[in-house]
């Protein structure tokens, strides 16, 4: 969306989103703990960041 304004300036880190009461809800109904998932999003960052240094030697 080229051209838009930032609504926000401030963006929490995954360790603040999972501690948000709500998230509980929504991770147990997925089948994860937030541990579990806080570790899974970590792993995928990784491979991303991983990925694209990859890409970026081509």
């Amino acid at each position: 969306m080229a051209g838009r304004k930032e609504c926000c300036r401030y963006e929490p880190s995954l360790d603040e989103l999972l501690a948000d009461d709500i998230m509980q809800p929504v991770l147990e109904s997925a089948g994860y703990d937030r541990e579990r998932f806080h570790d899974l999003m970590i792993e995928t960052g990784e491979r991303v960041r991983l990925s694209r240094e990859g890409d970026s030697r081509d």
